[in-house]
């Protein structure tokens, strides 16, 4: 999700009042791997699809749709993609890879998609390493969260799990509420909408991972 889309999102949700807003925003989200001919892993597979509210806020702001038949057209699509895959330089994108244990850079989202079905949109893209890793016998771990828990994204299975190479497993881990982290979502629940946690990177306790194993 774009931060120029998220201002926009927060200034309308504002707009409603103060109601409960930690989160508030629900993605569902398929991630998938690719290597490269070497073996080594060279890119991330993502795909969002937004929660049916999150939707209607998107083609309003962005105008798409707009005789209604419920169908995007090649400008609908092309305005998604500009909105939701150029991204500001600071912007991660709620994509954080680890390899042994270390954040390892990523590119910027390429050969990006955009399909509008059963009232939702969904965004796919592929993002490149800053450079292809080998991962055989070395654990890599992905998180898909954001860092102010303002979306809640959930991690499903990918559509092509088949397309690992051999010898390669991505399970994923779903996140698992406790006494501690049940407390800070009942905290977060409390803020109003404009408000931002005070924990810094608090959306990391709530996050789906996804751990791929090779050899």
């Amino acid at each position: 999700m774009s931060l120029n889309f998220w201002s926009k999102l927060l200034f309308v949700m504002c707009l409603g009042g103060s109601t409960e807003a930690h989160p508030h925003v629900f993605v569902d989200a398929r991630t998938g791997f690719i290597f490269d001919a070497d073996g080594q892993l060279e890119a991330l597979r993502i795909l969002w699809t937004y929660d049916e509210f999150t939707t209607l806020i998107l083609l309003e702001s962005l105008n798409l749709d707009q005789d209604g038949d419920g169908k995007f057209n090649d400008a609908d699509r092309l305005a998604v993609v500009e909105g939701e895959t150029n991204w500001d330089p600071e912007y991660k994108g709620d994509v954080y890879l680890e390899v042994a244990g270390q954040d390892y850079p990523l590119g910027r989202p390429e050969a990006a998609a955009v399909t509008f079905e059963n009232n939702r949109v969904e965004v796919s893209f592929e993002l490149p390493l800053s450079q292809p890793v080998m991962v055989s016998g070395t654990p890599a771990l992905l998180r898909l969260y954001d860092p102010i828990f303002f979306y809640a994204y959930t991690i499903l299975p990918e559509v092509r799990p088949d397309s690992l190479p051999e010898g390669c497993q991505a399970q994923i881990v779903s996140f698992e509420p406790d006494a501690v982290t049940s407390a800070i979502q009942q905290k977060l629940a409390a803020l109003r909408r404009e408000e931002a946690p005070s924990q810094e990177n608090v959306g990391r306790l709530f996050s789906d991972e996804v751990h791929l194993t090779c050899g």
